[in-house]
């Protein structure tokens, strides 16, 4: 019988890339067109990894109560969703940098994607009940680098956050889903692609 993972707040699905690719698994996404607060989880659930849209809990735009209400209600049902099938392993991921954190408190670990060999900046935390992997690269030197994506002036590390759409033709790692990525948003939504591969390797 196949394992069950559920990906809450997921169009794309690059965190589950390596789940999928795993005949021992069944991976079901729940995106925008169901939404997290019309789900109801099946009993088998073995693991759960959650995406809520992160845009309310940026700590460049927060400036209203109204975001952490509507931020706080994709969060609450993925909270819900877990709590109603008591997976194996469960982790939330969203950015270092925001907000989340001041409503749910501080997360059990962070990352970088250059970490697990993706070469560029995008600073992660991740809430959860999980094994965390060992990072793959201990410094940036060491990081096979890619010379098409855009480093902004005196920084010596690209952001994935900095990069425009058209991006995606020069990441080789993304090529199954390059069809999907319609605009700078989200390729800043994007997993590790190192990342998604060692997390799956802890977490079986």
């Amino acid at each position: 019988m196949k394992k069950i993972i559920l990906h809450l707040c997921a169009d794309i699905g690059t965190d589950t890339r390596y789940y999928d690719l795993d005949d021992c698994y069944d991976v079901i996404k729940v995106g925008v067109r169901v939404g997290v607060q019309n789900y109801s989880p099946p009993s088998n659930v073995y693991g759960v990894i959650a995406n809520p849209v992160c845009t309310d809990f940026s700590a460049a735009n927060h400036n209203k109560e109204s975001d952490t209400v509507r931020g706080m209600f994709l969060v609450n049902h993925c909270f819900r969703i877990i709590a109603d099938c008591n997976p194996k392993f469960w982790v939330l991921e969203n950015p270092a940098t925001g907000t989340l954190r001041d409503n749910i408190g501080s997360p059990e670990q962070t990352y970088q994607p250059w970490q697990f060999g993706d070469p560029w900046t995008k600073k992660t935390a991740l809430w959860g009940c999980f094994n965390m992997p060992d990072p793959t690269f201990k410094s940036w030197e060491s990081v096979p680098k890619n010379k098409h994506l855009y480093t902004k002036p005196k920084r010596k590390k690209p952001s994935l956050a900095d990069q425009h759409v058209s991006a995606i033709k020069h990441l080789k790692q993304y090529k199954w889903c390059a069809n999907k990525i319609k605009c700078d948003a989200d390729i800043r939504s994007l997993c590790s692609d190192g990342f998604a591969k060692v997390f799956k390797s802890v977490n079986l």
